[in-house]
């Protein structure tokens, strides 16, 4: 009984901070660089169902769409070739894809997506450094020998998850009011004790934005997850 009436709250919780938290999500871009098309995708990461997708033909010309939303979510760009940008989905924000000079992707839009494109620049050697890991030991470079596995699963995802957790934390620290930080913690999805790290550097206003329930939700998710292996 206790266990059911614990993980109602928090689902309550859940579903109060999304209705208090709506608005509209408006994408702009022309997606160069991309083959053929793209898909979009927005996903609740309070319920991890999807709110809307759609695909859009690469032409070179401006493309705008907008989403409602309830609360802060994810939005996805995957190209033909599969290749996935994961991105923070704010209500209220617009969020603008451009190339620079070197036909290198950024974000623009509102002054939230131009906070994050920074921040995203800091983390993403690390998080492409761990995903080259990942592919080393789930082999798709070939099959590893045991010593080679433990040197990849206790050294190089070791050091590169350090990384990330310093250079989250050093962005947090010099910008502990700004709400892009609050979404960044998102990256440590499901370690309640990361999150509750960085959580604790941010400001006050910047733990009760918007962009502070990404990390929010799935710390919730895992209480609830917790709760119900230890009740069970």
């Amino acid at each position: 009984m206790l266990k059911k009436l614990l993980i109602t709250m928090l689902v309550g919780i859940t579903v109060l901070g999304a209705m208090a938290q709506g608005g509209k999500l408006t994408v702009k871009g022309t997606f160069e660089g991309r083959k053929d098309s793209v898909t979009i995708e927005v996903v609740d990461v309070n319920s991890w169902e999807t709110i809307a997708k759609e695909t859009r033909a690469i032409t070179g010309e401006m493309h705008e769409l907008s989403f409602d939303l309830n609360d802060a979510g994810l939005l996805s760009v995957t190209d033909v070739k599969g290749l996935t940008t994961v991105l923070p989905a704010i209500p209220g924000e617009t969020l603008l894809f451009y190339q620079n000079d070197h036909k290198v992707t950024h974000l623009g839009g509102s002054q939230f997506y131009v906070d994050y494109d920074e921040a995203q620049q800091t983390i993403e050697p690390i998080l492409l450094g761990l995903n080259e890991c990942n592919k080393h030991i789930c082999g798709e470079f070939g099959p590893l020998t045991w010593d080679e596995y433990n040197l990849y699963t206790m050294l190089c995802l070791r050091l590169y998850n350090d990384a990330l957790i310093n250079e989250v934390h050093n962005y947090i620290k010099a910008h502990p009011d700004q709400d892009a930080a609050a979404a960044l913690i998102f990256v440590f999805a499901f370690d309640t004790k990361e999150i509750e790290r960085a959580a604790a550097m941010l400001t006050e206003r910047a733990r009760s934005s918007v962009a502070a329930n990404l990390y929010k939700a799935v710390n919730r998710q895992t209480v609830v997850r917790d709760v119900t292996s230890s009740a069970d």
